[in-house]
Order: C-alpha cells, then sequence, then structure tokens
C-alpha cells in the first residue's frame, strides 16, 4: 500500500510541476520568436536575426494613397541581405479603410487572419542621363502586404514573403 501511495504521490508532483511549468512558458514567444515589435500602437512579430536599422527609421508625411498626405511611423530592419520594412501610416480626417489598403495595390489575400492586398515588386533597373553623366538605379525584388487596421494603413514590406508571413500578427 505504500508503494501505491508513494507512486501516487510522485505522479501528483510532476503533474503540479508540469502544470507551473506550461504556465510560466509562452508557447506564443517560442513560435513566433518572441521579438515583438510595436509601430504606431499596432504589433508586429520580428523574426530571429533581424536588427533595426536606426538611421533609416523614421517619421514623416508622405502621399501614400489617392494624393492623400498620411503621417507616417516607419521601422526597418535587416538580417544579412534580408530586408524588413514595417510602415503604419494615419489621418485624422481620412481614415483608412480595406479600399485604401486595397488601392495600394495587389491581389487580395489573408495571412494570419489579416485579410489585405499582397504583392510582388520585381527587379526594376532605370537608367536616366542627367548632363554628362548616366544615372541607374535598381530596385530589388520585393513584397508588400497592405491592409487597415485601426484606422491606420499597415504596410509590410520585404525581401521574402516568409517574413511578411512570420511578421503580421491579427
Amino acid at each position: 500500500m505504500n508503494k501505491k501511495l508513494f507512486a501516487l504521490l510522485i505522479v501528483a508532483i510532476l503533474a503540479i510541476v508540469s502544470i507551473g511549468a506550461a504556465n510560466a512558458f509562452d508557447l506564443g514567444t517560442l513560435l513566433n520568436g518572441g521579438n515583438v515589435v510595436t509601430v504606431d500602437g499596432i504589433d508586429f512579430n520580428l523574426p530571429d536575426g533581424f536588427e533595426e536599422i536606426v538611421r533609416n527609421s523614421t517619421t514623416k508625411y508622405n502621399k501614400t494613397v489617392d494624393n492623400i498626405a498620411y503621417f507616417s511611423e516607419i521601422k526597418n530592419y535587416k538580417n544579412g541581405n534580408d530586408t524588413l520594412t514595417f510602415s503604419v501610416s494615419k489621418n485624422p480626417s481620412h481614415k483608412a479603410t480595406d479600399d485604401t489598403a486595397r488601392r495600394y495595390g495587389g491581389n487580395s489575400e489573408t495571412i494570419n487572419g489579416v485579410a489585405g492586398y499582397l504583392e510582388y515588386h520585381p527587379e526594376n533597373v532605370t537608367r536616366f542621363v542627367s548632363g554628362n553623366y548616366i544615372y541607374t538605379i535598381t530596385t530589388y525584388p520585393y513584397y508588400t502586404f497592405a491592409y487597415a487596421k485601426d484606422d491606420k494603413l499597415v504596410v509590410v514590406s520585404a525581401s521574402e514573403k516568409e517574413f511578411i508571413s512570420e511578421s503580421v500578427r491579427a
């Protein structure tokens, strides 16, 4: 009888320790890499290895959709040759809607439960002449995912589609 009681006691202790460990461990942190970035009140998951390029992160006015000025907060990240940008734009008199995101461009797609518009931008090489000089501007391929959240236009840009999938939060 003592052996059965002892075995039950061991099982009970293990169950208590397991429950405590499960409650103390945040599974979402493990799955999302544990790096949450907030840009103008919108949370994103930052994939492991990406670091902010502080000199390229900014807050400014820009014309984003239909010549309506939106106040934007932009954070840029880099991991080797991979890039990731979070842009959150707002204008108090022009609330961003799904229609605003649709006009930003792309095909309708849902990523992590967030409906928006995904677009692939292929590599683009532009050459122009000014005086005696020939200038070449190369834009490398990237993806954008635009959606409206909390009356703001959210645009996630990345060198690879998988980084957008890892970053977008419902």
